[in-house]
C-alpha cells in the first residue's frame, strides 16, 4: 500500500514539474512542449498539433514569423 501510494505522489509531483517549467519556457521556442511542437519549414516557423494539423505562426501585424527570428 504504501508503494502505491509513494509511485502516485511521485507521479503526480512529476507531472506538477513538468507543467510549471512549460508555463515558464517560451510558447514559440524552437521543439517540443506539452501538447504541440514548434517546427521550422521552409523559412517559416510552424506551430504542429498531432490529430489537428499544423498552422503557421504569424506576427501580430499578421506577416508570417520567419525562423530564428522573435515574434512581435
Amino acid at each position: 500500500m504504501k508503494t502505491i501510494l509513494s509511485i502516485t505522489f511521485l507521479g503526480l509531483g512529476l507531472l506538477f514539474l513538468a507543467i510549471y517549467f512549460e508555463q515558464k519556457r517560451n510558447p514559440y521556442q524552437l521543439g517540443s512542449h506539452l501538447d504541440y511542437s514548434i517546427e521550422c519549414e521552409n523559412g517559416f516557423v510552424y506551430k504542429c498539433r498531432n490529430h489537428y494539423g499544423a498552422i503557421q505562426v504569424l506576427n501580430s501585424d499578421g506577416t508570417p514569423l520567419k525562423c530564428g527570428r522573435e515574434i512581435y
